[in-house]
């Protein structure tokens, strides 16, 4: 109950919000973005299947990805930047990458529905990183390593998380509506590092960066 307030400031405090929060920011960066919070998804789908259903119900809730919306996920709001460049002209370089549209809402609702079928999530997977262009060596190798998470290592699997909180880290991306969820399971389930030092844990230091975020947000707005 102590985190409350931080779960709620989470849900509240999104990587995108609205139009204005895409202005200046790269086709392909929004691309990295868009894929980054795929991988961590596919990742909550094995390590908390509950968490990664209602991300997806939610991320559907909308049906399609025709305009960034208030009240919608992060990866619902990234898409339809993907999707329609020519809404977005502040962002630059719009209609560099793409998504397959179908493919992902498949994706999603085989998650919604408990369906897990890996040879399907590899070649979707792959797919996005073709469209998405993505040149990062780690997301490509991020790429293989959920896309067959069952066989990977303890040790695989805490890299990546590690990795994969780092970069949440830059560029206003741990206010992702995904990320505290994220950094909370991976906590749980002892996949980042330093899990005997004492303090808060993960997914509590990362709420409270959102939560600083924020409320940085709201006084610039009021201010």
């Amino acid at each position: 109950m102590a985190y409350e307030f931080i779960n709620e400031v989470i849900t509240e405090a999104r990587y995108i919000r609205n139009v204005n929060d895409t202005i200046g920011r790269d086709a392909t960066d929004i691309g990295e973005s868009f894929f980054e919070q795929l991988l961590m998804m596919q990742q909550l789908k094995f390590e908390n299947p509950k968490a990664a259903k209602k991300y997806a119900t939610d991320t559907l809730r909308f049906g399609n990805f025709s305009n960034v919306k208030p009240g919608a996920t992060d990866l619902h709001n990234l898409a339809a930047i993907i999707q329609n460049p020519d809404k977005y002209a502040g962002v630059t370089s719009g209609g560099a990458v793409g998504i397959d549209e179908i493919d992902f809402k498949r994706y999603l609702r085989n998650i919604i529905n408990g369906k897990d079928d890996p040879a399907l999530d590899r070649k979707f997977l792959l797919a996005q990183q073709k469209k998405l262009k993505i040149k990062s060596p780690f997301l490509k190798s991020a790429r293989r390593l959920v896309g067959d998470y069952a066989r990977t290592t303890h040790d695989e699997k805490q890299l990546f998380s590690t990795r994969m909180i780092n970069s949440q880290r830059q560029d206003g991306k741990f206010k992702s509506d995904i990320t505290g969820q994220y950094a909370k399971t991976i906590d749980k389930k002892g996949l980042t590092p330093d899990q005997k030092k004492p303090g808060l844990p993960l997914w509590a230091k990362v709420g409270a960066l959102a939560a600083a975020g924020y409320a940085l947000g709201k006084s610039n707005i009021t201010g």
